[in-house]
């Protein structure tokens, strides 16, 4: 992963073919993406899926009916190719799942649960309304066209979760991930299990339109990047673009992804930023209202 975005970071910054400061997105920067990692990688987006099941609200038979449900979560999402120019990123997904109950719905046997989505860092989903059949003698399947309300709800995770990492290959390089998780949504109101899907559609409204964050991840990576290569002035740069999107962020827009953002790189933002000499930054970031200033092994101002 390392080797990966340091090779998409040069192709950022390539003079020759990229203005980072007019264009809001590389196209070209993702055609040679897709033709060198295509050419050496044939991997799915996401690595290790680790899932955690809670059945204690089910009947014994219920739970037997279940019983392959995890194995058929992990090999949904790394079985397949979800976007075809971000191959090999092996994202590390956490899913934990609780089973509220069972019902009937049009003859068939369906599953209430709740389920939290993470990568392990700042991404991080609960979904409290899940509903879905399942038939423990098939895989699970997802048809962009035909809704199935597991295999559905499942895609529309990730791409949501895919797009959170486009986001920080590529100025708002997740754009067409998150329109997909949208389309997904959209389709799933429309569709005979409509329960949680306005909540789908509202949430993805909040990620893609909290700019001031999306800006301020993707700086952030590139910041790091540049700093590994020896370029303190550009890194320096780059934390600056990140500071102006958190505070984007904190005069506008709830703070919780704020949060999980700055809690997952507290400790390489304030190393970085302490060789930097940018205790003035270091200083803004203790102040940030209810965040943990010993993260930055700064007191926030009395």
């Amino acid at each position: 992963d390392v080797a990966y975005r340091s090779f998409v970071t040069v192709l950022k910054f390539y003079p020759t073919l990229f203005s980072f400061d007019k264009s809001p997105y590389f196209p070209a920067m993702r055609i040679l993406i897709s033709l060198i990692i295509s050419s050496t990688m044939a991997f799915s987006q996401f690595g290790k899926v680790d899932i955690t099941i809670d059945d204690r609200l089910l009947r014994a038979s219920e739970r037997q009916e279940v019983s392959s449900l995890k194995d058929e979560v992990a090999r949904f999402f790394s079985g397949r190719i979800w976007h075809e120019d971000y191959q090999g990123l092996n994202i590390p997904l956490h899913i934990s799942l609780v089973f509220q109950g069972v019902a009937q719905k049009g003859g068939l046997k369906t599953f209430h649960a709740q389920i939290l989505i993470s990568d392990g860092m700042d991404l991080r989903y609960f979904d409290k309304s899940v509903q879905f059949y399942y038939n423990s003698g098939g895989s699970i399947q997802y048809d962009p066209v035909i809704f199935d309300p597991l295999g559905s709800f499942l895609a529309y995770y990730a791409y949501t979760m895919l797009a959170g990492y486009m986001d920080t290959y590529n100025y708002y390089g997740g754009n067409h991930a998150y329109e997909q998780a949208r389309e997904i949504a959209l389709r799933g109101m429309a569709s005979d299990f409509p329960k949680g899907w306005s909540a789908r559609v509202q949430l993805l409204k909040e990620i893609t339109g909290n700019k001031g964050l999306r800006e301020a991840r993707f700086a952030y990576y590139v910041a790091m990047d540049l700093f590994d290569q020896g370029k303190p002035d550009a890194a320096l740069k780059e934390f600056n673009y990140m500071i102006d999107g958190l505070k984007k962020v904190v005069y506008g827009f709830p703070v919780g992804r704020m949060q999980y953002f700055l809690k997952a790189h507290a400790k390489d933002i304030a190393h970085k930023l302490t060789i930097l000499g940018q205790e003035e930054s270091l200083r803004y970031l203790a102040d940030i209202d209810q965040f943990d200033a010993s993260f930055f092994g700064i007191s926030p101002r009395e």
